[in-house]
């Protein structure tokens, strides 16, 4: 396969983490970019992740995603839309606000429109791992999750995204292809997530234990997510963005113990969190929510059951693979979080 020549790219989300990598790559490539911005943002907002890059050609536009005709004018004249935008905080009912129903706008303005090509990413947050066998590959094969609502609010909203943009694409022909990134991390972004530990009265609760931790570094999920919008006839099909060499979660807090800070930890076996996690469901459940679900069976099983990844299909139908290896990513990135001696 080759490489659509040209055409205009709209960014949503450029200002974000990965965002701002994929406007900055898009850039470097000579691509003509309209980055969608809120309204009342800063004409300097994209400058940070532009600088050095010669001959940038990016049109900042100012649209609301409850905004109907602001986004139908922002999608017009663009031949592909790279929709990164989501809400990561608040609740579930203020993330699907945010999340979904300025989604159900941009969908809908892309069909109308008539642009070629729709990337959205999702989330490795709305695959059915839970139900996987412990130690089992989670691919592209792997369904998405049956019960979003016992997941995060994030991984629900995400669910509920990719679940509308699926229909859309199933009944009005949107030419919607999906993105979906592990963890993604890099400088400026804390690599001990939530698939690693918690952070719980001034210790670190290391739950992974030796699961692998299905990570990408943005660089490398800013190329695969480009490449989604540029690759023809892949309209219809959804891969998993994880980058090769995947560490364990053991090996990840070892070496930020070694190149960031020496933090206390206490490790909690499988066995014992989901112990934990039942204990802590049933509890919320007779209290009506007095202690919150922190934990549950699924959310353990979802996250720590000791999962191996692949991102094979990426590299045969995307022509990707991950451009920084990992053992330089990661050096990059605990560089970047050690304090200065």
């Amino acid at each position: 396969m080759t490489a659509v020549p040209g055409g205009k790219f709209l960014v949503t989300g450029p200002a974000g983490f990965l965002g701002q990598r994929v406007v900055r790559h898009l850039s470097e490539a000579g691509r003509a970019v309209r980055a969608v911005v809120r309204p009342g943002t800063g004409p300097g907002a994209l400058d940070a992740c532009l600088r050095g890059v010669k001959h940038a050609n990016v049109e900042m536009v100012e649209a609301s995603f409850n905004d109907f005709a602001a986004l139908r004018r922002a999608v017009d004249g663009v031949d592909v839309i790279l929709h990164i935008a989501a809400s990561t905080q608040g609740s579930a009912a203020s993330q699907v606000a945010n999340t979904v129903v300025g989604s159900d706008n941009l969908f809908r303005a892309t069909i109308e429109a008539g642009t070629p090509r729709f990337v959205l990413v999702s989330s490795f947050g709305v695959i059915g791992a839970s139900r996987a066998p412990r130690a089992s590959l989670i691919d592209e094969s792997v369904g998405i999750d049956p019960h979003p609502e016992w997941r995060d609010p994030y991984s629900f909203a995400k669910h509920r995204q990719e679940t509308l943009a699926w229909t859309y694409q199933r009944e009005s022909k949107l030419p919607l292809v999906v993105v979906r990134p592990g963890p993604i991390f890099g400088p400026g972004q804390p690599i001990l997530g939530s698939r690693v530990g918690l952070k719980l009265f001034g210790l670190f609760l290391h739950l992974g234990g030796g699961s692998v931790v299905p990570l990408t570094y943005v660089d490398n999920c800013a190329d695969a997510v480009i490449q989604a919008g540029l690759v023809p006839g892949i309209e219809g099909e959804v891969f998993c963005i994880v980058d090769d060499d995947l560490p364990t979660s053991r090996q990840l807090l070892r070496r930020y113990r070694r190149q960031v800070a020496p933090i206390r930890f206490v490790p909690v076996p499988f066995t014992a969190l989901r112990q934990i996690a039942r204990l802590n469901a049933g509890y919320t459940r007779r209290t009506n929510g007095h202690l919150p679900a922190v934990f549950t069976p699924y959310k353990v099983d979802a996250m720590w059951k000791g999962h191996c990844y692949s991102n094979a299909k990426a590299k045969r139908l995307l022509q990707w693979g991950p451009a920084t290896p990992m053992e330089e990513a990661l050096d990059v990135t605990l560089a970047s979080q050690s304090r200065p001696k």
